[in-house]
């Protein structure tokens, strides 16, 4: 059977809310008719459940587990902590949504280690993790927990087609929309590049930003659309509808990638390229070759996006 991928709107009740998704669904090509694609159907899922953690007040699972880390406790350690079974972490952090009592007690943990120091007081708490947790708390005071940036989820080639796809659908819709240029998606790859180095210190993507004659220039991408202009066409490869779903299912990549389109969708190239030639920019300051990644970083922590 032949199918396709489009965007397609369905509306989920979750616990009595309910939430309209838009999200790529797979469907047959000679009908027209949606098919089931489990990873394309669960995305749009999660998505839903995204909406209604917000909706809600809710801990996501990869809080949950970024604290247990950072805390340094395996799961059937901080289900001791707390007080719950080894499964109920399990299954939150596997993505079920905690009830209103454990919901405030992850809440409370992440914001206020003195509720953490009370947990441990109690007569019932294994030294073992008595042990691990004050091991935190004495680094914390310290200010010398050394915390590895976090590693790139998508390669640049792969966030280049979440924007080529959100470009693809918007002309649907609107036919004036005008189609993405290669220049401009690398201008846009390198403000969200920016933007995430400054939120988490980290690399949003691998691959080098070169400073050449027109800007800043993701050496990925480039590479891949050399000598083209609009890079959407009639048709897009499925594997550009899978990237976008993949990033869609990411709430914090989507959502980066969404604010710099948010605020520079509108832009040309040669308008995009106006602001990072500004003086003192990274690329201004780089003659030729690679461009820092802790240049970008620093401007953008200052509040320069250039």
């Amino acid at each position: 059977m032949s199918t396709y991928i489009k965007d397609h709107t369905n509306t989920f009740l979750i616990h009595g809310h309910r939430y309209e998704v838009t999200a790529p669904a797979r469907f047959d090509q000679e009908t027209d008719e949606l098919v089931d694609d489990l990873k394309l159907d669960d995305q749009a899922v999660e998505i839903a459940n995204q909406m209604y953690r917000a909706e809600m007040g809710l801990v996501a699972p990869i809080e949950i587990k970024k604290y247990r880390a950072k805390i340094g406790l395996s799961q059937r350690e901080f289900a001791k902590l707390v007080g719950w079974s080894p499964n109920t972490v399990a299954i939150y952090e596997a993505g079920a949504f905690p009830n209103p009592s454990n919901n405030k007690i992850l809440k409370a943990l992440m914001v206020n280690d003195e509720l953490l120091k009370t947990m441990i007081d109690q007569d019932q708490t294994p030294d073992t993790i008595i042990k691990k947790i004050k091991n935190y708390l004495k680094r914390d005071s310290q200010e010398i927990i050394p915390i590895d940036p976090p590693k790139p989820k998508f390669n640049a080639l792969q966030l280049a087609n979440w924007f080529r796809v959100n470009n693809y659908f918007s002309a649907q819709s609107d036919e004036n929309v005008e189609e993405l240029t290669q220049m401009k998606v690398v201008k846009l790859l390198y403000f969200a590049f920016g933007r995430y180095a400054a939120e988490t210190k980290g690399k949003l993507f691998e691959s080098p930003i070169l400073a050449l004659p027109y800007g800043p220039v993701v050496q990925e991408v480039h590479q891949k659309f050399k000598g083209q202009k609009g890079i959407i066409g009639n048709k897009l490869e499925d594997e550009a509808f899978e990237d976008y779903s993949n990033i869609q299912s990411d709430s914090d990549i989507s959502n980066l990638l969404l604010g710099i389109l948010n605020d520079y969708g509108d832009f040309t190239a040669s308008g995009l390229s106006a602001i990072t030639h500004q003086p003192g920019s990274p690329w201004s300051l780089t003659e030729h070759g690679i461009i820092n990644p802790t240049l970008i970083e620093q401007n953008f922590s200052r509040g320069v996006e250039n």
